[in-house]
């Protein structure tokens, strides 16, 4: 006998059993006032009626609501897969697989927020010092811990609210939010510092390490986003340009005026 039979036999019984001695009491109380014997056959009615119909139909019952309740589970579960099948689909849709950081579409996304008059956020632009030499000389598969590591020294180095996204094969971003140039420039210092520190795995042979060039430029109201990447860019080549593994915010960019 399973447990489901078994949970159903035993709330029937107990519900036959109260409707029995229901049945003696009623039937048992209106002879009484109304004078009337109580023989057998009063006993016999008032076991066996009840039994022959309460049994039945309570088991059905009790088994219908078994039936609904494993549906309701059951859907319950499908519903929790289903959300869980979703969150994981928008996790992979919205972030970079390898690196678990934002992609490129959902840090551009977050990028073109509205900002009130007088709000400014600012962008770093991240990108690794001599990584195709770090693949001709230790495989890709090196290059690949690196961007993780690098992955892993934005993480570290920023705030919780703050955006981080990979925007492209070796080129990372960071959206600082409502912060002005002076503090994100030790934001940036901060970072470039602990990626030079980070510790690397048979990779420091030959003189190579990981170093980076951070470019970061200011994000006004109404800034046009393309226009912001490249300001941050111009600010990237121009600490290549200088020796690299350095932070540069030193490209001017002209915003246009934005008309209300």
């Amino acid at each position: 006998m399973t447990p489901r039979t078994k949970r159903i036999l035993g709330k029937s019984l107990v519900v036959t059993m109260i409707a029995v001695v229901a049945t003696f009491g009623l039937s048992f109380t209106a002879r009484l006032a109304l004078q009337m014997p109580i023989d057998w056959l009063s006993w016999v009615e008032c076991t066996f009626i009840p039994i022959l119909i309460g049994m039945p139909v309570s088991a059905y019952i009790f088994s219908q609501s078994e039936t609904i309740q494993d549906t309701c589970d059951k859907l319950e579960k499908s519903h929790a897969a289903l959300r869980e099948a979703h969150d994981r689909l928008t996790f992979v849709t919205s972030h970079d697989p390898m690196t678990g950081l934002l992609s490129r579409g959902e840090f551009i996304a977050r990028m073109d927020r509205k900002r009130d008059e007088g709000e400014y956020d600012t962008l770093l632009l991240i990108d690794p010092d001599h990584f195709s030499v770090i693949n001709d000389k230790h495989g890709h598969s090196k290059g690949d811990e690196a961007l993780v590591r690098i992955a892993k020294a934005l993480v570290y180095g920023t705030r919780p609210g703050d955006s981080i996204g990979r925007l492209g094969g070796e080129e990372f971003g960071v959206l600082l939010r409502h912060v002005r140039k002076e503090q994100a420039s030790t934001i940036a210092e901060n970072i470039r510092r602990l990626i030079e520190g980070s510790p690397w795995v048979k990779g420091q042979q030959d003189g190579v390490k990981v170093t980076v060039s951070i470019g970061g430029t200011e994000i006004p109201p109404g800034a046009d986003t393309q226009d912001v990447l490249r300001a941050a860019g111009r600010c990237v080549f121009e600490a290549k340009q200088r020796g690299r593994n350095r932070v540069s915010f030193d490209y001017a960019a002209k915003w246009p005026v934005v008309k209300p």
